[in-house]
């Protein structure tokens, strides 16, 4: 395969690394000098990279953080100007809820790229984790107008929703909620509406319908790209201590 388009892949599948490095369809890289760097190395780095980068992926997605760290070393150790780098250690951070820290890797990609749509995503869940919801809506925001009419990406999409929709709740903002998902049925090809439903049975105090709602979605779409991605936003939002559910 041409390590060029290697490279483009990597980015563009980079998109989703928070959300369990899940495949992607292409999205527009404004940041995309360090593919022809790292196409100007010797075959035999550009072998090693290439490697090494679709090992710490891996190991992310499998939150082997220290594995994906080592990983990372070596691709730095060749080319250390790959944005994508930067942020998936990032995405170890956020992951493992060392807000700040994740914080200078975010900013290093976003000075050089302020429209990297993959740091947007980082924020979005390192605001949500840390209790700024309002900031992690405006991130989120930046994402659901970029992906709304991107049919391949609907499953980021309606998991984004589901951000923004528990944003909303902590901020007590129960009304703007509603009016969000209102039009969100169990006809959308995700878990967003049981999920969704589960969450206002947990507003409600009913932690039996909750239950009931978040395993009907967990049965109907156990393989479900996403699925992990809702579990991920009830844990980082802190919704249920709100309300005082276990967890």
């Amino acid at each position: 395969m041409n390590m060029k388009k290697t490279f483009t892949v990597l980015a563009s599948a980079l998109f989703v690394l928070t959300l369990q490095a899940q495949d992607t369809a292409d999205i527009d890289d404004v940041t995309t000098y360090w593919v022809a760097d790292l196409a100007a190395l010797p075959e035999d780095k550009q072998v090693i990279y290439t490697n090494n980068f679709a090992a710490a992926k891996r190991a992310y997605s499998r939150s082997s953080f220290s594995e994906c760290e080592r990983y990372l070393d070596v691709c730095e150790s060749l080319y250390d100007k790959n944005p994508n780098v930067w942020n998936l250690r990032a995405s170890v951070r956020i992951a493992q809820q060392q807000y700040e820290e994740a914080v200078p890797f975010l900013e290093k990609v976003r000075d050089i790229s302020p429209d990297d749509l993959v740091v947007c995503l980082n924020y979005s869940l390192l605001h949500l984790g840390a209790g700024r919801y309002q900031d992690a809506i405006d991130e989120v925001d930046v994402l659901l107008d970029e992906l709304k009419y991107k049919e391949q990406m609907q499953g980021l999409y309606h998991s984004l929703l589901f951000r923004k929709f528990l944003c909303l709740l902590m901020l007590d903002k129960e009304d703007e909620a509603r009016a969000l998902v209102r039009d969100i049925s169990p006809m959308v090809p995700a878990p967003l509406y049981y999920y969704c439903q589960s969450v206002f049975a947990v507003v409600d105090g009913n932690r039996a319908l909750a239950l009931r709602e978040m395993s009907t979605a967990d049965k109907i779409y156990s393989q479900d790209a996403y699925l992990n991605t809702y579990k991920q936003n009830i844990k980082f939002s802190g919704i249920l201590k709100k309300y005082s559910l276990p967890k």
